[in-house]
């Protein structure tokens, strides 16, 4: 019965994997147009065959749409008291996630339907900051500093802000919303728990986290130990 039980289970793990691979994932971020404050509680929804996926953006402004087969999507952005958004033309490719720009509601009253909607077409830049940084091991052992770690990252990533408790906020999310990852494992508690001496490499990402490492609405800190790469 128990190999059975881990049979089943292993299965369900592919399937999962597979699930993953094959599907893609819409992020975004909603602000007040007025006060430029991120807007929490918008809801989100994107329609796919007969049915809606949706979410509401959480106390940061953000919000993730998962899993979608590959393929074009609208999405409709709503509030009380402000104008329904709708994004066309979203792409959405395998494994990937397709970041859409900032939405700005504009406050409008209470409406009870889209007659007001804005329209917008999805536009992907075609320059923008890449969401990863990598230090290699020959540059992260002649860096000044390293025994900070937290210290390191935020002076080699604009995107990440580090304060006087070396707490990390990436993008300005909060403080949660981010994890280190060591050798392939989770930390649970926000910590990195290695030593300076033992670091080899380390990516930083502040967008576009590999869906094998959970979901982020702020970022991931991936680091690999000397022995990893040594023999």
């Amino acid at each position: 019965m128990k190999k059975l039980f881990a049979l089943c289970a292993f299965i369900l793990f592919l399937i999962a994997q597979v699930l993953g691979q094959n599907t893609g994932t819409i992020k975004g971020k909603v602000y007040d147009e007025d006060t430029k404050e991120v807007l929490f509680g918008a809801v989100v929804v994107v329609t796919t065959g007969n049915s809606n996926i949706g979410c509401q953006t959480d106390l940061d402004g953000n919000y993730i749409i998962k899993p979608l087969n590959s393929g074009t999507y609208t999405i409709k952005i709503s509030s009380m008291g402000y104008k329904t958004t709708i994004v066309k033309d979203i792409i959405v490719n395998p494994g990937k996630i397709t970041f859409v720009e900032d939405m700005f509601l504009g406050n409008v009253g209470i409406t009870l339907d889209d007659s007001t909607a804005v329209i917008r077409g999805f536009r992907d830049p075609l320059i923008r900051p890449d969401p990863l940084t990598i230090i290699r091991p020959n540059e992260y052992k002649d860096l000044a500093g390293k025994r900070d770690l937290s210290g390191v990252i935020s002076k080699l990533n604009s995107d990440v802000y580090s304060d006087e408790q070396g707490e990390l906020y990436f993008r300005g999310a909060r403080n949660d919303n981010f994890v280190y990852i060591v050798d392939g494992v989770k930390s649970m508690d926000g910590k990195a728990h290695i030593p300076s001496g033992a670091i080899g490499c380390i990516a930083i990402y502040t967008g576009g986290v590999p869906s094998m490492y959970g979901d982020f609405t702020g970022g991931c800190v991936v680091i690999e130990s000397k022995s990893f790469f040594t023999k």
